[in-house]
């Protein structure tokens, strides 16, 4: 709510300060600084416009016209109050005088001496809560927020006389106490943490991995400051939406924020900022990839839904989770880069879990390798990979299941021929079709195929292991 320039400043070694005094006994919330001030003509001509739009649906016309001047912080005053009283006396004037503004929440102020004076350069507000909004304006109240806020800024903002700013920031302490930043402020023990600085614009922080598994295209948000100032607990817009997997802390530097001060203006620089940042993440997973494989693999096997979602989507990170995500296959983990390295045309795949489920252990015994592309993304990752290499992966269709049990005829017609007689008896045409052959495993009674796949019918094709009984 500050009114001064602390850069206007005449003495070389000046130290700012803001003090805060609680509301306590009808008594009004004062805030009290020691910077430049304003002389009796800036309060006329800045103080004047502000009090004139007063009015709260006058808010986003004062917003526009006073942004990174000193309309919004006094001009939110009137959310708890009905009259403010402003203080003000500069130091560009030896022996100036203190000129005093009081404004109304209908929209009308006046401009005078004041009634006594400042016992040096700064601004005073004196805020009278209205009785219903006391809270806002009490110190435990105060403290959070002054806390919360400015906790970062390199000015000293005291309440009552405690310190509450001047706080190192998270990305200056060690990784223990960045852990436990990370544990306290954003409740949760990150996996691992990701330095965020970018030349441009002075931005910088830390992305703590998430260990729990977040859905993909829902970050949680960001912890914003700008300058040290807190602009908001859920921002999203400085780290990539493909980046779920962690939530920053970052100060914006010099990118501007919106007249709400609650985010940031979607510029050109924001965008250029957020590529990089998003370079920075990309490079982190591929420097933890190769020089801590175990954590890779824990970050992997937490986030692999989200990593391949990312994939489909983002170029950016499609190589490496094509050498580095694992399929299940009849024949173990495989990655795609692996799949795609091996010698044969076509590599097949099933599309649902109860497909693999079928022919896993018949096709384990034939040593044929299907692909379980059943998990959430699995098949779209395919098909994107089948576009850079013509269809390197086909699913696997109904007619491909006989050849992969690979059975060999039944000498016993008779029986085998009373056996489908029977099932067509039973189940009716064009129900279930039998075929009856010999097949490994020789536990396997049977190997059916769900009827999801067998387009336009509804179908399931089991074939007999053994002789009938």
């Amino acid at each position: 709510m500050t009114l001064s320039r602390h850069a206007g400043r005449v003495d070389a070694g000046f130290s700012p300060r803001i003090d805060v005094t609680p509301s306590e006994r009808n008594e009004p919330m004062i805030v009290r600084d020691n910077g430049i001030g304003l002389g009796p003509d800036e309060m006329r001509t800045f103080l004047a416009t502000i009090g004139g739009s007063s009015k709260r649906d006058d808010f986003a016309v004062a917003r526009r016209g006073f942004l990174g001047q000193f309309g919004i912080g006094l001009l939110s005053c009137f959310l708890v109050a009905d009259t403010l009283e402003v203080r003000s006396k500069s130091a560009k004037t030896k022996d100036a005088p203190t000129t005093l503004w009081v404004g109304h929440a209908d929209g009308t102020f006046t401009v005078s001496d004041s009634d006594y004076a400042l016992d040096g350069p700064g601004t005073e507000v004196k805020i009278m809560p209205r009785h219903g909004d006391l809270e806002w304006c009490n110190e435990e109240t105060l403290r959070k927020l002054a806390g919360d806020f400015a906790e970062l800024l390199d000015v000293a903002v005291r309440v009552k006389g405690d310190l509450m700013s001047m706080n190192t920031p998270p990305w200056d302490r060690s990784i223990e106490e960045q852990l436990a930043w990370c544990r306290e402020r954003l409740g949760f023990e990150a996996m691992g943490i990701v330095p965020l600085d970018s030349s441009l614009l002075n931005v910088r922080g830390l992305g703590f991995v998430l260990p729990y598994t977040a859905a993909p295209g829902h970050r949680t948000g960001d912890r914003i400051y700008s300058n040290g100032m807190l602009v908001a607990d859920s921002v999203d817009q400085l780290i990539p939406e493909w980046a779920f997997f962690c939530r920053a802390v970052i100060d914006a530097g010099e990118l501007p924020l919106t007249a709400s001060r609650e985010s940031l203006q979607e510029t050109n620089s924001l965008g250029l900022v957020r590529e990089r940042l998003g370079n920075r993440l990309l490079g982190e997973l591929i420097k933890v990839h190769g020089l801590h494989q175990n954590v890779y693999q824990d970050i992997l096997r937490l986030h692999a839904t989200g990593l391949r979602a990312l994939a489909v989507k983002g170029a950016d990170i499609r190589d490496l989770m094509g050498s580095t995500l694992p399929y299940e296959t009849t024949l173990g983990e495989r990655t795609i880069e692996q799949l795609l390295a091996i010698d044969q045309p076509s590599i097949p795949y099933v599309a649902d879990a109860d497909s693999f489920d079928a022919i896993r252990d018949v096709a384990v015994h034939a040593q044929v390798l299907v692909v379980n592309a059943s998990g959430p993304h699995e098949t779209e990752l395919l098909q994107v990979f089948n576009e850079q290499h013509t269809g390197r992966f086909s699913e696997m269709q109904r007619f491909e299941i006989s050849s992969l049990a690979r059975p060999e005829p039944y000498v016993d017609v008779d029986r085998g021929s009373r056996l489908v007689r029977v099932a067509d008896e039973t189940f009716g045409p064009n129900v279930v079709g039998v075929e009856v052959a010999h097949f490994q495993p020789a536990n396997r009674p049977v190997l059916w195929w769900p009827a999801a796949n067998l387009k336009g019918t509804r179908k399931r094709l089991p074939t007999l292991a053994g002789p009938p009984k």
